[in-house]
């Protein structure tokens, strides 16, 4: 038998109107803009013709890549890594994140090897301390001569809680033909990150909130054995499954 306490929480949860619906619970994606942009170049003389020198174009609506090679003693260009910083303040505080991604496009697209590194920083300002900053490790891929390009980062590192508050995403191209990063204020690189949203305990139909429409189908599987309704799983529906679900009544935990 159904508890009369039971049958009362329904009725009253009905009569305030509470089955509206909101939208369904799910991953979240929210995007980061960037913060500030610019290129690392090397000196172009020798002996340091490849060796880090200075930060340029600092918020140019281009980012220059291109690899620096030496021949006969003399220097054939200068080497130029691209560097865009971006503030994860964006980002949610307590939630973890699934996935992320570096998204943007190049001008002048070329074929050729190329490498992205991450390091956090306490400040996002382009300058010579970005040099060093690369300190989660480099990955090599492949640049392919389409011009956008989505480069999947680590999750790991962004999910750690005593990281910096900006990031600062490195990245590099080979050969002396370079290619340029777009960095205007329409098509500047961004992170794309993909938030999980925690389970959400007494959605029994799954929409996103607890309410008198999952009630019911608590009140449903009364006394029974009903696993999804058996919110604690210990084999019977009863008052502990009606606490965990009156404590979570409302809408879903989300970002």
């Amino acid at each position: 038998m159904i508890d009369r306490k039971v049958l009362t929480l329904w009725i009253v949860s009905m009569s305030l109107g509470l089955l509206a619906v909101p939208a369904v619970a799910g991953d979240t994606v929210i995007d980061v803009p960037r913060f500030e942009g610019g290129v690392q170049v090397s000196s172009g003389t020798i002996p340091n013709c490849c060796s880090s020198h200075s930060m340029s174009s600092i918020n140019a609506i281009q980012l220059s890549m291109k690899g620096c090679t030496t021949m006969g003693g003399y220097c054939m260009g200068s080497r130029h890594y691209a560097y865009v910083s971006f503030d994860l303040s964006w980002i949610p505080e307590g939630v973890t994140i699934e996935s992320i991604r570096l998204v943007g496009s190049r001008n002048m697209p070329r074929t050729a090897g190329g490498s992205v590194c991450v390091g956090f920083m306490p400040y996002g300002e382009m300058g010579s301390s970005m040099f060093n900053a690369c300190n989660m490790g480099s990955t090599t891929f492949n640049w392919t001569n389409a011009q956008n390009f989505s480069i999947n980062l680590n999750p790991d590192h962004f999910n750690d809680p005593s990281r910096d508050r900006f990031a600062v995403v490195r990245l590099t191209q080979s050969g002396e033909n370079g290619s340029y990063v777009r960095n205007g204020k329409t098509n500047a690189p961004r992170l794309s990150v993909t938030l999980a949203v925690p389970p959400c305990v007494g959605d029994l139909n799954d929409n996103g909130v607890v309410n008198s429409a999952d009630l019911g189908f608590l009140i449903a599987g009364w006394g029974s054995g009903d696993r999804d309704a058996d919110l604690n799983g210990d084999g019977v529906v009863d008052s502990e499954d009606l606490g965990l679900m009156l404590s979570n009544w409302g809408s879903c935990p989300g970002p």
